[in-house]
């Protein structure tokens, strides 16, 4: 059994085949299976491989071509450049029914986020930190309005990373925004549905309270337990569409 073989095996059912057709793909090649220039499998023979249509191996071939990691030639098929952009980072959107990739993804996250916390307790300005309030009072009046309040929670995150004066988390936190988003909608479903919101709120007035102070241990210390509790409202929800 080959390599791709043994990862096909451990595709989850579909958050999208595409995308972990894609990911393989990516990673064989910046291994060195595929090599620059050389010209990839003829997609019959990509769907014989993976078990796939045509369709889905389309689109895990645009994908790379949107990174320029492929081209397409009329008549000559489809290729490894021989220009490979630098290295980018890739998250895929987070299945919810995955338990083993949810705790990857909330673990990276974690690590992330207390990092922007800590960072932003050190630096932040007084108009930085005014913002991060205006934030955290706009979900308060969410939460009045009987409203998730999901735009509001990442305006609060957004702010912080705003926070660090560093363009990089600032960046990469708005690529994180893309993609769990709907993380945090379902932990916030979650803890309406438990009657824990005025809990979530502690943990943002307690994360607020630390970088006010400028408190570098405490805001990393709240940031995680925020995060830690908000994973966990996470896990039930998929523990209980498990069975579990």
């Amino acid at each position: 059994m080959t390599e791709t073989d043994r990862q096909i095996r451990r595709f989850a059912p579909p958050r999208s085949f595409a995308d972990k057709i894609a990911d393989i793909l990516r990673n064989e090649i910046y291994r060195g299976v595929f090599r620059p220039g050389e010209r990839l499998p003829t997609e019959g023979k990509l769907c014989s491989t993976f078990g796939v249509s045509r369709a889905v191996v389309r689109e895990a071939i645009s994908a790379l071509k949107q990174d320029g990691i492929l081209e397409s030639y009329q008549g000559r098929g489809i290729f490894v450049s021989d220009r490979p952009p630098e290295a980018t980072f890739r998250l895929a959107t987070a299945d919810l029914d995955d338990l083993e990739e949810l705790e990857r993804v909330l673990e990276f996250l974690i690590a992330h986020e207390t990092a922007a916390t800590s960072l932003a307790a050190e630096r932040r300005t007084e108009e930085e930190l005014q913002q991060i309030k205006d934030a955290l009072d706009a979900m308060n009046a969410a939460i009045t309005r009987n409203e998730a309040g999901v735009d509001e929670d990442l305006a609060f995150h957004a702010a912080i990373s705003a926070a660090t004066n560093n363009e990089f988390f600032v960046s990469f936190n708005a690529f994180l925004e893309n993609r769990v988003r709907h993380l945090i909608r379902e932990a916030r479903a979650n803890s309406s549905r438990a009657g824990l919101t005025k809990y979530v709120q502690q943990e943002h007035d307690e994360i607020y309270a630390a970088i006010e102070a400028r408190d570098r241990d405490a805001a990393r210390i709240a940031a995680e337990r925020h995060l830690r509790n908000a994973a966990e409202r996470l896990r039930q929800r998929g523990t209980s569409r498990h069975g579990v």
